[in-house]
């Protein structure tokens, strides 16, 4: 499961999106471990950036996202993420 969730979470940011922690508990990815999973991919070299974004009621939650040179060169299979 661990491996698909990787695969889901790359797929997902390699398109220029950005995502929460939050986001990641739900569809498609449902992972009760999204901060885990974020975790292990940037173990594996992958150039996981993140922000703080301020929320309209004061709260902050993180922000991650991939930088375009880091989705090029994923797109491009100049870099291997398993």
């Amino acid at each position: 499961m661990r491996e698909s969730q990787h695969k889901m979470i790359l797929d997902i940011l390699s398109t220029g999106q950005r995502v929460t922690v939050r986001q990641l508990a739900t569809k498609p990815v449902y992972s009760m471990y999204g901060g885990k999973r974020l975790s292990e991919l940037k173990e594996r070299g992958i150039k996981i950036k993140d922000h703080w974004v301020d929320l309209e009621n004061g709260k902050r939650i993180k922000e991650y996202f991939l930088p375009k040179s880091e989705i090029n060169k994923l797109k491009r299979g100049k870099k291997k993420w398993v």
